[in-house]
């Protein structure tokens, strides 16, 4: 089983959140932090974005190719929105690389509140698979998959129609398990349906807050959320057993899922509520109250010390986490 890294769980000390304001990092970490990091805890693969890098130059990406290499390391590539432009670059950038997979995301909605983002989806759905198409071509002739990720915007069938309409061994999906529940899915009936188009995992947790208008999901490690971790591992095994895991701890921002407002809705085709249903009873199972303070450290204003000692200790715990339950062996 291939467990990585994903530098987005150390999103604050790379530097990629408060960039340009007065809270940003002082030092930020580089793709050879991250890679310390991921070597330390003996992983074997890390994930970052492209844009870690100073440039894409051939001299640059052969280089870290082979600290890759001499560290043992898988890559595994982040793109962003889907850019006809920007994946003619990055395609290749992936590939020099030594990556095998290229992450996409189809649009920067959070919280799985489209409405405000779009009032016709599936027409950005057709325009976002359109823009594959026309790089898929492009992908093929670097052995590179474009893995799009559910990222807080696209349900199950959202992926699958993708994948079906692109047509090619070279479009597959990237699953996090928690993104699933934002745009009100169970993660394990979203396996079932997208299982043999997986070709990366994120591995995340989250703590539950109920809200007058649906629940917060707010980061903690791997093992001390209300994610059932041990059936997810079962069931990638079973669905896509070939695949690379990466931890990726969500975001220092509470995603809240207004799901019972009707606003949220909007964005949505109609749906019979039993398929709500299993979500509904996952967020119902929390013992969390309204009152408790669901805030992560950078919502509170920490400072700089504070935030990546967050960050350091549940990495830290979801590296003990995986040992403990036989998925990383014992030290």
């Amino acid at each position: 089983m291939l467990i990585g890294l994903s530098a987005l769980s150390f999103s604050y000390r790379c530097g990629l959140i408060g960039r340009g304001t007065p809270r940003a990092v002082s030092h930020p970490l580089d793709i050879e932090g991250v890679m310390a990091l991921v070597s330390r805890a003996g992983l074997q693969s890390v994930e970052f974005p492209l844009s870690l890098l100073p440039d894409l130059s051939p001299g640059r990406l052969s280089a870290l190719r082979e600290r890759l290499t001499l560290c043992g390391l898988t890559p595994v590539a982040d793109s962003d929105i889907v850019d006809v432009d920007t994946l003619r670059a990055h395609i290749p950038a992936a590939a020099m690389l030594g990556a095998h997979v290229l992450r996409v995301l189809i649009s920067p909605v959070l919280e799985g509140y489209r409405r405000p983002f779009t009032t016709d989806w599936p027409a950005h759905l057709a325009d976002v698979t359109d823009r594959l198409r026309a790089v898929i071509d492009l992908a093929a002739e670097h052995n590179i998959i474009l893995a799009v990720e559910n990222h807080q915007d696209a349900t199950s069938a959202d992926l699958a129609a993708i994948c079906a309409a692109v047509d090619s061994p070279h479009i597959g999906v990237c699953f996090d398990a928690v993104n699933c529940l934002v745009v009100g899915e169970t993660p394990y009936a979203a396996l079932e349906r997208l299982g043999p188009l997986i070709r990366n995992v994120h591995l995340a947790d989250y703590e539950t807050y109920p809200t007058p208008q649906g629940w917060r999901l707010v980061r903690c490690a791997l093992g001390e959320g209300d994610l059932d971790i041990r059936r997810l591992f079962t069931m990638i095994e079973q669905y896509a057993p070939d695949v690379a895991y990466q931890i990726e701890l969500i975001g220092h921002s509470a995603r809240h899922v207004r799901i019972l407002d009707d606003d949220w809705w909007q964005g949505y085709p109609p749906c019979d509520v039993r398929e709500v249903l299993p979500v509904l009873r996952l967020f119902a199972q929390t013992m969390r109250l309204r009152d408790d303070d669901w805030r992560t450290p950078w919502e509170r204003g920490a400072g700089e010390e504070q935030i990546s000692l967050y960050e350091d200790q549940q990495y830290a715990t979801s590296i003990a986490y995986l040992r403990t339950i036989g998925i990383l062996p014992r030290l």
